[in-house]
């Protein structure tokens, strides 16, 4: 993705969330191409991402950006490597 466009937050919001998406999913992901080095949490709408991202130095950082009542699932064997996780 173009980093460029991207809408950075510390905190995601779930109510506005789920007001702007079919169904919110956050991944996380590891040292991504746009962002080399940081830990990444991006909004996907069902499958199709989105330019709402957190951004950190640290996983424990960026698991404070992820919403209470959302539900982790771990990665599939088949996921980009660069993915850890994903939040529903």
């Amino acid at each position: 993705m173009d980093k460029s466009t991207d809408r950075i937050v510390t905190r995601f919001n779930y109510a506005r969330l789920v007001k702007q998406t079919t169904m919110p999913i956050i991944t996380i992901f590891k040292s991504p191409a746009d962002y080399p080095g940081k830990y990444v949490a991006r909004v996907f709408d069902v499958d199709k991402p989105t330019t709402l991202a957190a951004v950190a130095d640290t996983y424990e950082e960026l698991q404070q950006a992820i919403p209470a009542g959302m539900v982790r699932l771990e990665r599939n064997e088949k996921d980009d490597p660069v993915i850890l996780e994903t939040w529903i």
